[in-house]
């Protein structure tokens, strides 16, 4: 652990505001669904241009106002972050520990940064205080002093890759894409799509973790390499060798009904906990199943048996990310 000065006249300082950024098709697009409920997001910069990773990383902090609430969802995605070992499509840690921001500081509004001024309106460059840095290694020491370090001030924070890829809620949302979003991606990628997810989670389990916030906010698509990326695990469990089958069910059961309806028909099943800066709760008082619910292009887009397989997995019917990743690799077979 090394301690730095978070001051834009010296040393680390905080840029423009990214809560609501997220990017498609080479430009940014404010959403404010994607602001996040227990925390804040700003481009991390240094006053020298001397940080030490090739791109400005994302540094997320937890919200000074909601630290009740906030505090059990970052040690839980410290705890994942820490111990998740080779699933390169995971967005990692770079570095994480405290903040302690100087007596008085006034945090700044979410607002998207469409111009220059609201950018220096809402972005971070006044936050100053005291940084506590930790490498990914030491995330145990991090734990540790979690508590102790919050009773005295300060802040949790992650410094994490910032996403350039596209969103898939961009790409893939009805509404978002006016109705574009069936020729965004073909089925032929929809269904590479949702297998490369339930590879993710087929991993994610045998080390002993649930995702469970499966809003395509979450996800992004590297269009060249045509890989998923995933981001923000803090609603997400860390239960090691804990893990039971009915929490694999639940999180299979989350990312049909959310992650998975949204990508075969442009929205997510009926009943299921709205896009935005979602709590434990909302996904834990969801229903147990759903049902699908298809417009009159996706039924032309979608054949039986790809309808099929989207009605057996709201049902739950899938008890392994194995199993619906077989069965997604028939279905792409097949187009």
């Amino acid at each position: 652990m090394r301690e730095e000065i978070l001051d834009s006249n010296a040393s680390y300082y905080l840029g423009e505001a990214l809560d609501t950024w997220l990017s498609v098709g080479h430009r940014d697009v404010a959403v404010p669904e994607a602001a996040g409920s227990s925390a804040r997001v700003f481009l991390l910069k240094h006053a020298n241009d001397s940080l030490p990773w090739r791109i400005n990383p994302a540094f997320k902090v937890m919200r000074h106002d909601k630290q009740a609430y906030a505090m059990p969802l970052f040690r839980e995605e410290f705890k994942i972050l820490g111990n998740i070992k080779g699933i390169d499509a995971i967005t990692p840690m770079l570095q994480g520990g405290f903040l302690k921001p100087t007596p008085g500081t006034v945090w700044p509004d979410e607002l998207a940064p469409s111009s220059k001024i609201l950018e220096l309106q809402g972005g971070g460059q006044n936050i100053k205080g005291t940084l506590a840095v930790f490498e990914p290694d030491e995330v145990n020491d991090i734990l540790e002093q979690f508590d102790e370090r919050l009773q005295d001030g300060w802040l949790p924070f992650l410094i994490l890759e910032r996403r350039w890829e596209d969103n898939l809620y961009m790409l893939c949302d009805a509404g978002y894409t006016r109705g574009a979003f069936i020729q965004n991606l073909s089925m032929k990628q929809v269904l590479d799509i949702a297998m490369q997810i339930t590879d993710i989670l087929e991993k994610a389990h045998a080390q002993g973790a649930v995702f469970l916030d499966h809003k395509l906010l979450h996800y992004y698509w590297n269009e060249p390499r045509q890989k998923v990326i995933i981001l923000d695990w803090n609603i997400g469990r860390w239960m090691g060798r804990d893990l039971a089958p009915e929490m694999i069910r639940d999180d299979l059961l989350q990312f049909s009904a959310r992650a998975l309806h949204h990508l075969f028909t442009g929205q997510q099943a009926p009943g299921a906990a709205v896009v935005g800066g979602n709590r434990p709760e909302d996904i834990a008082n969801s229903p147990s199943q759903f049902k699908a619910s298809y417009s009159f292009d996706v039924q032309k887009r979608l054949n039986n048996d790809e309808m099929r397989f989207l009605e057996d997995a709201l049902q739950g019917k899938f008890a392994s990310a194995t199993e619906m990743k077989t069965q997604l690799a028939i279905l792409a077979a097949k187009r």
